[in-house]
């Protein structure tokens, strides 16, 4: 049986919901999880990651 969460994060006016899975047998942190996923991403080691060449904007539903 697979154990989850909802967490919900407002970002702006962007409200952000994901569903986190859960292992009752696993050994790995969330600091771990979330470090290693940002490591793993391709962008990471783009020479431009992290730099925006455009304004960001949301829009309200």
């Amino acid at each position: 049986m697979q154990n989850y969460i909802f967490m919900s994060k407002r970002i702006g006016t962007t409200t952000h919901r994901v569903k986190i899975y859960t292992n009752e047998n696993g050994t790995e942190t969330m600091e771990d999880k979330i470090l290693r996923i940002i490591s793993n991403h391709p962008l990471a080691s783009d020479k431009n990651c992290g730099i925006m060449n455009i304004p960001q904007m949301s829009r309200s539903a």
